[in-house]
């Protein structure tokens, strides 16, 4: 194991076993945005091996108080393009897939099948619904993100162990055509956000698929994290499967 790791190897629940089961792990990250570029950089500096990311917009000016993978060079390019060049600048051992695509319930089930864990960064619940359904039917965890302004949280989704996303929120457009963010294509408002919040949670996306992919125990099966970045407070809200969830009540 090389000098890369080493102090991940000196951490008595990584070690070198641990390690190598990083390096034959597999993560995709929908979004390369506010929370995919801490989620992306902390799973890629740590050593998992294959890492795709998901995201058609290109990088503008407006996002650069948040989406630190990206800076006044990429403007105009392809956040997937920006993305892949500075992760692979950080680690250039691993091996990068990038998909510029408008993620829809057709093509997510393509690109998630064979990773072993999907991570969402993504601003709207409508395209986080896709990715929800699409990890539920191919029984793959899914750790969801969401940020506004100066709060956030973070889910995390593996039916029959935990609920699923449409359990704790219900999808109130079930039969209509998803209304898309910058990875599906569609206009829409845009929120506040502040760009230390985007990094806490895309940060903590980030440690709770370290933990699943090293098999150590997970903090918040069966719970949804809170984010105050006001009070700097966190707390764990429990929360339980939906038994007739459209989605995941057949799991």
């Amino acid at each position: 194991m090389n000098e890369r790791y080493n102090r991940q190897l000196l951490i008595s629940q990584i070690g070198i076993e641990g390690q190598e089961k990083l390096s034959h792990s597999s993560a995709l990250v929908v979004g390369a945005g506010g929370l995919g570029s801490p989620a992306l950089t902390y799973l890629a500096a740590a050593g998992v091996g294959c890492l795709g990311v998901v995201d058609s917009d290109i990088v503008a000016l407006s996002n650069l108080n948040r989406q630190f993978l990206h800076n006044v060079n990429d403007i105009g390019r392809l956040k997937t393009d920006s993305a892949k060049e500075k992760l692979f600048n950080l680690n250039n051992e691993i091996n990068i897939k990038t998909y510029n695509v408008h993620l829809t319930d057709q093509n997510a089930i393509t690109i998630f099948t064979g990773y072993d864990i999907i991570l969402g960064a993504v601003d709207s619940f409508e395209t986080r619904f896709i990715i929800n359904k699409a990890c539920v039917s191919l029984n793959i965890p899914y750790i969801d993100g969401g940020i506004n302004e100066f709060s956030g949280c973070v889910m995390f989704s593996n039916p029959p162990r935990t609920p699923c996303l449409s359990c704790i929120f219900p999808d109130k457009s079930i039969g209509k055509p998803a209304a898309a963010d910058k990875t599906t294509g569609e206009k829409k408002e845009a929120i506040g956000v502040l760009g230390v919040t985007a990094g806490v949670i895309g940060t903590i996306e980030a440690n709770i698929a370290i933990l699943r992919l090293l098999g150590l125990p997970n903090p918040i099966e069966n719970k949804l994290l809170y984010y105050d970045g006001l009070k700097l407070s966190f707390n764990h809200v429990d929360i339980k499967r939906n038994e007739k969830c459209h989605v995941c009540s057949s799991k």
